[in-house]
């Protein structure tokens, strides 16, 4: 390392928690309904803002069936352990999603991880539902609700200011993590967006889980303990 600034950034949804839970939740509330949502914003048809607000049209829900449900998803292997090397190396580590902070902060709550930052879209519970805003400006991305690549580039200037070097990790899994990749250095992906990565020539290092990542960045020094 030539004293390189170490940031990481990971997605959420089936990133750092094993399963999409996001996706679940409308899945699920929705009878199904959602999936051709879905597919349309897999090709391309929709963006993510209006995948996301049809989706929360089609449910109803309350904040103690949200919860009971959202209370079994579990974090990836080895993102407790990643984020506490992290703190201990100095090392920023944020999440950023283009999920809802509604059912983030409650898992990062529940696995005594209320330190870790993150920015996502906002849900609230209203009249039986769930109602979505969309708090980050995107600069010209259509494709996203809180883009990924415009989030890492605001959140490195703030704290790598100038030109002061610094070496970008970013996490993901899935498509709404495309916009990340031009704003990373080091992409660790699997599922989808490995899949992405390979077919539109991005270089990428697959992994499992995150005990993968943990030993890549011992290994390599960047990270130590």
């Amino acid at each position: 390392m030539d004293n390189k600034k170490l940031i990481i950034f990971s997605d959420f949804d089936g990133s750092f928690t094993a399963r999409d839970v996001g996706n679940r939740v409308f899945t699920i509330f929705s009878g199904g309904q959602n999936r051709k949502l879905v597919d349309d914003w897999k090709k391309g048809l929709i963006s993510s803002r209006e995948c996301l607000l049809r989706e929360a049209e089609l449910i109803r829900i309350t904040p103690d069936e949200f919860y009971s449900f959202i209370g079994n998803f579990e974090l990836v292997s080895g993102a407790k352990e990643l984020y506490n090397l992290s703190v201990e190396n100095e090392i920023p580590f944020i999440l950023i999603s283009d999920g809802l902070d509604l059912y983030i902060e409650y898992i990062l709550n529940k696995y005594h991880l209320e330190n870790i930052p993150f920015h996502a879209n906002h849900g609230a519970f209203r009249n039986g539902g769930i109602t979505i805003e969309f708090p980050y400006n995107n600069d010209g991305c259509l494709r996203c609700g809180s883009c990924k690549g415009e989030r890492i580039k605001e959140i490195v200037a703030q704290i790598t200011p100038g030109e002061k070097k610094r070496e970008v990790i970013f996490i993901g899994d899935g498509l709404s993590d495309i916009c990340a990749l031009s704003q990373g250095d080091i992409i660790f992906a699997r599922g989808d967006l490995l899949n992405y990565c390979r077919t539109h020539n991005f270089d990428a290092i697959e992994y499992q889980n995150f005990f993968d990542i943990l030993k890549w960045l011992k290994n390599s020094g960047r990270i130590t303990g």
